[in-house]
């Protein structure tokens, strides 16, 4: 039997305190046609300790920022995946989630959450998703993707899969999932597969083992991602709309008092000394602003493309 290291410990302890939170907090939160003294923040990782450490000194900026309303401690949980958000959702047991704007969409339509402000992330609002193939390929546009083969980051990711594989499939072309990256797709169809890592994307299509792959605006410009002298080599075929970087939303039915609070708190955010470690340590947040028409249009778009994908299974971002 392989024996645990004390990170090992530490992280399973941490698991499972962070799931008796979860299950706990229901009866320790509030009578939610009153005011309530606990606010729940919650996301959605793989990463528990890691997302608990960036979280932690927002939820203890705006539990001080709260407090003149009544809220006596800011929470915070995390979970697998999509599901488990819904699911704490009906149940009233998470108020505050962070998220991308595909899981953002996703539990606005499953689970009755309500984006509250925008977050630019790294200091942007937004960012787009890029098909890019090699310059040496005869590959000019998407049409010339039929029968071959596209690299996806993974199912979760809103840029690296979903954005591009809803404009693909909503443009009439037909997407097939194939088994490995060796494999080749029905006649007239577009075969694709899942890296799992933006990275991967990239040396595959410079490996020529993909034709092509997906990325954000963001990450086409990371030197560790897409080093300069592989990027030199590349062509964009498809640039996507403007989608939200990430977003700040609450429960629908959270108390109106405490939403008007919260927005108030976190638009006003980046004009507080007091604010600046807390912004800092939220992946590099410089400021919260309200939603404009583009991010406005860009949910409504991923919701009808969520809509007509319910047949597609659904994993953690």
């Amino acid at each position: 039997m392989r024996h645990l290291t004390k990170n090992t410990v530490a992280r399973l302890l941490l698991v499972v305190l962070l799931i008796s939170a979860a299950n706990g907090v229901a009866d320790d939160n509030h009578d939610h046609d009153a005011m309530p003294r606990l606010l729940v923040m919650a996301a959605i990782s793989d990463n528990p300790m890691g997302i608990h450490e960036v979280m932690q000194p927002m939820a203890d900026y705006m539990g001080r920022k709260l407090a003149p309303i009544g809220i006596e401690s800011v929470k915070i949980i995390v979970v697998d995946n999509h599901e488990q958000m819904v699911l704490l959702l009906h149940e009233k047991k998470v108020d505050w989630i962070t998220e991308t704007a595909y899981s953002a969409a996703l539990l606005q339509s499953r689970g009755g959450a309500e984006t509250l402000v925008r977050r630019w992330k790294q200091g942007v609002p937004d960012y787009r998703s890029v098909v890019f193939t090699r310059k040496s390929r005869d590959i000019q546009s998407l049409d010339d993707l039929v029968n071959r083969r596209i690299a996806f980051q993974h199912r979760g990711s809103t840029t690296g899969y979903f954005v591009v594989a809803s404009a693909l499939k909503s443009a009439g072309y037909r997407l097939q999932q194939l088994g490995s990256v060796y494999d080749q797709p029905a006649a007239g169809e577009l075969g694709y597969v899942f890296s799992g890592a933006e990275y991967n994307s990239a040396i595959w299509v410079h490996k020529g083992i993909v034709d092509a792959g997906v990325v954000s605006t963001i990450d086409w410009q990371q030197e560790s991602i897409l080093p300069e002298k592989i990027r030199e080599d590349m062509r964009i075929i498809y640039t996507s709309p403007p989608i939200p970087r990430a977003l700040e939303l609450v429960r629908g039915d959270l108390n109106p008092v405490v939403k008007a609070a919260m927005k108030q708190a976190l638009l006003t955010a980046h004009l507080d000394p007091e604010a600046s470690t807390a912004l800092a340590a939220y992946q590099g947040t410089s400021k919260f602003d309200a939603l404009d028409g583009d991010a406005v249009a860009a949910l409504q778009l991923i919701d009808a493309a969520i809509v007509a994908e319910t047949s597609e299974p659904v994993s953690a971002p």
